[in-house]
């Protein structure tokens, strides 16, 4: 490739040696330290946390910890009442694990926006049952601002 004449030594100066162009890989690929309040580890585990609460019968704390959206479209006391006929109906939590985490983007009924479902498989004295928790993206991270329950189907 020729050159010419005018621009090969302004060429030669522009261009990166090899250590500086090593040097700006390793500072661009160093890896973000602290807290990640977005991260799916971070929802998985602010979930957990949220569905712990409503095994230790303490739905005013699950209403306190939600999302201002949830409370503002679901009273305290009609929530309290919702976690305890969810307990009474399928009795005693035997025990749980994480299912899948889901995007939603734009749900009917919600603010547009980026969501996620944590859907847990818990297993209660009565069934088996698919927990969702809805998080959508706060100033500290998700929070929680729906829980739904739904039997688990068996394949047939």
């Amino acid at each position: 490739m020729r050159q010419h004449p005018a621009t090969a030594g302004k060429v030669a100066a522009m261009t990166p040696s090899a250590a500086t162009f090593g040097t700006l890989l390793t500072i661009a690929q160093t890896p973000a330290l602290g807290p990640q309040p977005n991260s799916l580890d971070h929802a998985v585990g602010r979930a957990t946390h949220w569905v712990r609460l409503s095994e230790t019968r303490r739905p005013d704390a699950m209403w306190l910890e939600a999302g201002a959206l949830m409370q503002r479209l679901v009273s305290r006391e009609e929530w309290a009442h919702y976690i305890r006929r969810i307990r009474v109906d399928r009795g005693a939590l035997q025990g749980r694990e994480w299912f899948e985490v889901t995007r939603v983007r734009d749900p009917v009924g919600l603010p547009v926006g980026d969501y996620l479902n944590v859907i847990f498989v818990a297993h209660f004295a009565q069934a088996s049952q698919f927990e969702t928790v809805s998080l959508a993206p706060g100033a500290a991270g998700w929070l929680p601002v729906g829980y739904v329950i739904r039997p688990v189907q068996r394949e047939v």
